[in-house]
C-alpha cells in the first residue's frame, strides 16, 4: 500500500508540473503554402516557390514577425485537386498553420476552400484565377493578389473586336481554368456585340498527350481567330503538333498559363508561339520600382529573372506578414480580420481587397514571342490597362 501510495503521489507531482509548464510554445510562425511544383505547372510553380522563399528571407532578415522567426512549410498539389485539398489538411491538421499562401490552382481553391474556412484558417491566393471562386459562401476566408479569369477574358475580347475576326474556335484545357475562360470570352463577346460565330469549342485532357484529332477539329471549323488555354508541358504538345498541321497560318490568342519559358525548351513549340501567337494575356508587374527592387533580388537569388505570377506570389507572403503583425498575434480570424483593410504597395502593384477578397486593382499586359537568336525566345510585353474589380 505505501509503495501504490507513493506510485500515484509521483503521477500526481508529474502531471501538476505539466499543467503548470503547458505545451511548448511553438519556436516559429508557420506560412503554409501550397502550389504546384510538379507537372504541368511544375516550372511555373517552382518560380513562385522560389519568390515565396524569397520574401520568408526577407521578413526574417528584418527581425521575423512576433518575436519569432517565420517558417514557410510548403506542399505540392501535382495539379490535382483532390491531392490538394489533402495537402491543405495535412498543413492545418498536422502542422499547425494559421494562414496558407496558396493553393496555386483554381481546382485545388475549390474543393481545399470550404474545408479551411470551417478551420477558420484564411488562404491567399497568388494565381487561382476562377471568376466563381468570389461567389463561394466561404469567399471571406479566401484572399487574391491575382486578378480572376473574366477581367483577362475582357482584354482577350477586346482584341478579338479591334481585329474584326468573325470566326472564333478555342481550345482549352478541360478544368476550372479553361471552361472559366472560355465561357468569359464567349460571353463578354456577345455582351459586346460581337457578330461573328464561335465555330468550334474544343476542351480537352491534359494527360492525353496526344491532341492531333482535336486540333484536326479546330482546324476543319476554318476559324479566323483560335484562343488557347494550356499549360507548360501540355502547352509544348499542342503547339508542336499545331505546327505540324499548319495551324500557324492562322491568329492565336494566348493567356496566363502558356505564359512562360518552359514552352520554349522544344524548338517546335517556340517556333509555333513566335509564328502564330498574335497576342496573349498575362497580369502585370507593379507601376513602381518596388518591382524592378523585387525582380533585382529574385534574379540575383536564383540566377533567373522571375516569370508570371511570381511577384503575385511574393506579394502574397508579405500580405500574410504584414496581417500577421497588424494583428498582433498568430491566430486565424485575427490575420483573416486584420487581411481586409490591408493597403501596401507590392511587386505587382497596389495591394487591397474588395467586399469578395479579391484584389481590388491590377494591371495587364499583352504579350508576343518574339526570337531573339538562332535558338533562344523570349516575350515582349506591352502594358495596357489598370483594369478595376467590381
Amino acid at each position: 500500500m505505501i509503495k501504490k501510495f507513493m506510485l500515484m503521489a509521483t503521477m500526481f507531482c508529474l502531471l501538476a508540473s505539466l499543467a503548470v509548464v503547458g505545451p511548448a510554445e511553438a519556436k516559429t510562425i508557420k506560412i503554409g503554402c501550397l502550389l504546384t511544383t510538379t507537372g504541368d505547372l511544375g516550372p511555373m510553380g517552382t518560380r513562385m516557390a522560389n519568390a515565396a522563399k524569397l520574401a520568408i528571407d526577407q521578413i526574417n532578415a528584418q527581425g521575423g514577425l512576433l518575436g519569432k522567426d517565420v517558417e514557410l512549410i510548403l506542399e505540392n498539389d501535382n495539379c490535382e485537386p483532390a491531392k490538394g485539398l489533402e495537402r491543405i489538411k495535412k498543413l492545418i491538421d498536422v502542422n499547425g498553420v494559421k494562414v496558407i499562401v496558396g493553393p496555386m490552382i483554381s481546382g485545388s481553391s475549390f474543393s481545399a476552400g470550404p474545408y479551411a474556412s470551417r478551420k477558420r484558417v484564411p488562404m491567399i491566393t497568388p494565381s487561382a484565377t476562377a471568376a466563381k471562386l468570389s461567389k463561394q459562401r466561404w469567399t471571406k476566408w479566401f484572399f487574391r493578389t491575382c486578378l480572376r479569369d473574366d477581367l483577362q477574358a475582357k482584354v482577350l475580347s477586346d482584341v478579338i473586336m479591334e481585329k474584326g475576326f468573325t470566326r472564333l474556335a478555342t481550345f482549352v484545357l478541360d478544368n476550372t481554368y479553361g471552361q472559366g475562360l472560355e465561357i468569359a470570352l464567349v460571353d463578354l463577346l456577345k455582351q459586346a456585340g460581337w457578330k461573328g460565330k464561335h465555330v468550334a469549342s474544343v476542351r480537352y485532357d491534359q494527360t492525353k498527350k496526344d491532341y492531333l484529332t482535336q486540333l484536326q477539329q479546330i482546324k476543319s471549323s476554318n476559324p479566323d481567330v483560335i484562343f488557347a488555354s494550356t499549360y507548360c508541358d501540355d502547352g509544348i504538345i499542342v503547339f508542336r503538333q499545331a505546327l505540324d498541321l499548319g495551324l500557324d497560318k492562322i491568329p492565336w490568342l494566348g493567356c496566363d498559363g502558356n505564359y512562360g519559358s518552359g514552352l520554349f525548351k522544344e524548338a517546335k513549340s517556340a517556333e509555333f508561339m513566335e509564328k502564330a501567337f498574335l497576342a496573349g494575356t498575362r497580369s502585370a508587374g507593379g507601376l513602381t520600382k518596388t518591382y524592378d527592387t523585387f525582380a533585382a533580388a529574385y534574379k540575383s537569388k536564383y540566377g533567373e529573372a522571375p516569370e508570371v505570377y511570381c511577384d503575385t506570389t511574393y506579394d502574397a507572403v508579405w500580405a500574410v506578414a504584414k496581417a500577421i503583425k497588424k494583428a498582433g498575434k498568430y491566430d486565424g480570424k485575427a490575420i483573416r480580420d486584420a487581411m481586409e483593410t490591408l493597403e501596401f504597395e507590392g511587386a505587382s502593384g497596389p495591394i487591397a481587397f474588395n467586399d469578395t477578397c479579391d484584389r481590388a486593382s491590377g494591371t495587364f499586359e499583352l504579350w508576343k514571342v518574339e526570337k531573339q537568336s538562332a535558338a533562344k525566345y523570349g516575350y515582349k510585353n506591352v502594358r495596357i490597362k489598370l483594369v478595376t474589380i467590381k
